[in-house]
C-alpha cells in the first residue's frame, strides 16, 4: 500500500512539473561550461522544467525527444532550424539539464537555442564558432583535475590521479602520470565532423587536416600525436600526447590545450617524479593522497608572515609602501578544491601553478573557494623580534595581523606616523594557538631568511605575451616564491562587482638567483584594464619546509591531526602590476 501511495504522489508531482513553462538559464559547452559552442561539439542546456524523467540516448544519436524534450538551433539572421542531436535529460525536482550535440553543419554565427517540452518552447541566444576546445574535468565544473587517461600499456588505461590504486565500483585503476608516458585528454570543441554526429568514427584526426594543436603541460609545449574525435562517443574529442622526460612533477601540474591560437580552460594533472613512484610529489603523505582519490578530504593549515615593499606610481610620483603582517587559516579540502586554490602543499620546486576562480570585490586576492571548510582554531598569537604576543584577528576562521605600514615618497623622508624601519627581520618567530572548536592547541617556529632584493625591482607592467625574467640577490639558502594575480571586472563596478581572477605561484631555490615565468603561464591570467582590473606581482623568500622550520602537525578535536600544516616567513617585494 505504501509503495502505491508513493507512486501516486510522484505521478502528481510529475503532472505539476509538466504544467510549468520551461525556462533556460544557461547554454554552455559540456567541458569548460562557458558560453559559445563549437560546431560538432557537445553542449549543456541548464534551466527548470526543460524535460521529464531522466533519460540517456544510445548511439546512433537522433533528434529525440529525450525525456520528452527536443532542441533546435535557429540562425538569428534567418534560416532553417537545425535539430540538435539529443544525448541525455537530467531532472531533479524541476531543476533540469539537457545534453546535446551541435550539428556539424551549423555555420558560425548567432543562434536561438529552443527547447520544446510538453508543447511549450523556451528560447536562449548563443553563438556557434568553428573551434573552441575545452578540457573535461573530473569534477564536472570545468576547472581542477582534468579527465585524462594514463596509457600504462596497450590494455591498461588508468584514470589520472594522485596515487596508485583501484577505483571504487569501476573496472579500471587510478595512477599519477609518469615522465615520457603517453596520455589521453578528453574534451570537446575541435570542430565539425560531417557525417559523424550520430555515431563516432573509427578515427578522425584533425591534425591531418592542418589544425594547429599544442598541449601546454607545466608551462612546456608539447605537440600531440593525435587530436580528433573519440571513437567511443560522438561529439567528444581525444588529444593524445607524450609527456617530456623532464616534465615538471607535482600533484597539480597545469594542463591546457591551445587550438589555432586559442587557449582552453585551465586544468591540472598529477605527475610522479619517476616511473617507479606510487604517488605524485606533494607535502601530503601517499595515504592522504589515496584518501583524496577515494573522494575523502584532508586537513591543512597555511600561515604566512611576510614583509613586502610595494612599488607603485600615482600621478607620476614613485611611491614605496611597506606592509608587514601575518595571515592564515586551517581548512578541510577535497581533491578538487585542493588543486583549484593556491597552496604550497602540491607545488614542486622549480615549477609554477596557475589558478582561476570568480571573485567578488570583497574577496579579490583571497581566492577562498566555497568548497573549502575553514576551521576554528581559537586564539592565535605571534611572538618574535619586534612582535611580542601580537594576536591575530579572526574573521570567519581566517586569521590576520597587521604589524604596520610605511610609506616612502621618492625624494622625501618617510611620512610621520608610519614605521620608519622594518619590523620583520632575520630571526625566529613563533606562532601559538590556544585551540578552538575544530583545531587543538599548537606552537610552531620558523626562521626568517635574509631579505630578497629583485634586480631592477619588480615591473609595474607585465606583458603577458612575453616571458617574465626575474633575478635577485639575497634570500639565503631557502626558497623563493614568485606570485602574481590579475582580476578583471566581469559585471558591476570595481567597488561592488564580480571579477574573473587568475593567479600563479612559482617555487624555486633562492640560490638559483633567477627564474623565468613563461608567457604561456601569464596568458592564463586575464588582462587588467584601467579602471576595471586589479593586479599584483610579488617575490619573497621562504625557508625550505622541515620539521624544525615551519612544518608542523596539529591535533584535531574530532580526532587525528592535520595532514599538513606550514608556517612560512619571508621578506620580499611586490608591485601593483598591470597585466597587458
Amino acid at each position: 500500500m505504501g509503495s502505491i501511495l508513493s507512486t501516486a504522489v510522484l505521478a502528481l508531482a510529475g503532472a505539476a512539473a509538466f504544467a510549468q513553462a520551461p525556462i533556460i538559464t544557461a547554454v554552455v559547452d559540456a567541458a569548460g561550461y562557458t558560453p559559445n559552442l563549437a560546431a560538432g561539439s557537445v553542449f549543456i542546456v541548464e534551466g527548470t522544467d526543460l524535460c521529464g524523467p531522466d533519460a540517456t540516448a544510445t548511439t546512433p544519436y537522433g533528434a529525440g525527444p529525450i525525456g520528452g524534450a527536443t532542441i533546435q538551433l535557429t540562425p538569428v539572421a534567418g534560416g532553417t532550424p537545425l535539430n540538435a542531436y539529443m544525448i541525455y535529460c537530467f531532472d531533479t525536482s524541476g531543476a533540469t539539464q539537457l545534453a546535446a550535440e551541435v550539428p556539424s553543419n551549423a555555420a558560425p554565427g548567432d543562434y536561438n537555442v529552443t527547447v520544446t517540452f510538453s508543447g511549450i518552447t523556451a528560447p536562449f541566444k548563443t553563438t556557434v564558432v568553428a573551434q573552441k576546445f575545452q578540457l573535461m574535468t573530473q569534477s564536472g565544473t570545468g576547472s581542477g583535475r582534468a579527465l585524462v587517461q594514463n596509457v600504462v600499456s596497450t590494455t591498461q588505461y588508468d584514470l589520472n590521479g594522485f596515487s596508485n590504486g583501484a577505483v571504487a565500483d569501476a573496472s579500471y585503476f587510478r595512477s599519477p602520470a609518469k615522465p615520457s608516458a603517453f596520455l589521453i585528454a578528453w574534451g570537446t570543441g575541435l570542430g565539425a565532423a560531417a557525417a559523424f554526429d550520430a555515431e563516432p568514427p573509427a578515427t578522425l584526426d584533425f591534425l591531418a587536416q592542418g589544425l594547429d594543436v599544442k598541449v601546454v603541460v607545466g608551462g612546456v609545449e608539447v605537440s600531440p600525436v593525435y587530436a580528433g574525435r573519440s571513437n567511443v562517443f560522438p561529439g567528444l574529442d581525444n588529444i593524445v600526447f607524450q609527456l617530456p622526460a623532464n616534465v615538471p612533477a607535482g600533484c597539480s601540474v597545469p594542463l591546457e590545450v591551445r587550438i589555432a591560437g586559442q587557449l582552453s580552460n585551465l586544468t591540472t594533472i598529477a605527475i610522479a617524479s619517476n616511473g617507479n613512484a606510487d604517488a605524485c610529489d606533494s607535502q601530503f603523505t601517499p595515504d592522504a593522497l589515496a584518501r583524496l582519490d577515494a573522494g575523502g578530504t584532508v586537513t591543512a593549515g597555511f600561515f604566512n608572515l611576510t614583509g613586502f615593499v610595494t612599488n607603485l606610481t600615482v600621478q607620476g610620483q614613485s611611491l614605496a609602501v611597506r606592509v608587514e603582517g601575518a595571515t592564515g587559516t586551517f581548512a578541510r579540502f577535497d581533491a578538487d578544491t585542493l588543486t583549484e586554490l593556491p597552496n604550497f602543499s602540491t607545488a614542486a620546486i622549480g615549477t609554477c601553478q596557475v589558478y582561476q576562480t570568480p571573485t567578488t570585490s570583497a574577496s579579490v586576492g583571497l581566492l577562498v573557494s566555497s568548497g573549502v571548510k575553514l576551521l576554528d582554531a581559537g586564539n592565535i598569537a605571534l611572538n618574535g623580534p619586534n612582535a611580542s604576543n601580537r594576536a591575530l584577528a579572526e574573521t570567519n576562521n581566517v586569521y590576520a595581523l597587521s604589524l604596520g605600514t610605511a610609506l616612502a615618497i621618492s625624494g622625501l623622508p618617510p611620512m610621520p606616523g608610519f614605521n620608519s624601519s622594518p619590523l620583520i627581520t632575520q630571526g625566529s618567530y613563533t606562532l601559538s594557538g590556544t585551540g578552538g572548536t575544530d583545531v587543538g592547541p599548537f606552537s610552531v617556529s620558523v626562521t626568517v631568511n635574509p631579505p630578497l632584493k629583485i634586480t631592477g625591482g619588480l615591473p609595474l607592467i607585465v606583458n603577458r605575451n612575453q616571458d617574465l625574467n626575474l633575478s635577485w640577490t639575497g634570500g639565503g639558502a631557502g626558497l623563493v616564491l614568485i606570485a602574481g594575480s590579475a582580476s578583471a571586472l566581469t559585471s558591476g563596478t570595481v567597488d561592488n562587482g564580480t571579477f574573473n581572477t587568475g593567479s600563479f605561484l612559482c617555487v624555486t631555490a633562492a640560490d638559483q638567483q633567477s627564474f623565468t615565468v613563461r608567457s604561456s603561464l601569464l596568458l592564463q591570467l586575464p588582462a587588467t584594464p584601467a579602471g576595471a582590473g586589479v593586479g599584483t606581482l610579488a617575490a619573497y623568500t621562504m625557508s625550505a619546509p622541515a620539521r624544525t622550520n615551519g612544518l608542523f602537525g596539529v591535533p584535531l578535536t574530532a580526532g587525528g591531526t592535520t595532514d599538513f600544516a606550514l608556517f612560512t616567513a619571508g621578506i620580499g617585494e611586490s608591485s601593483a602590476a598591470v597585466y597587458h
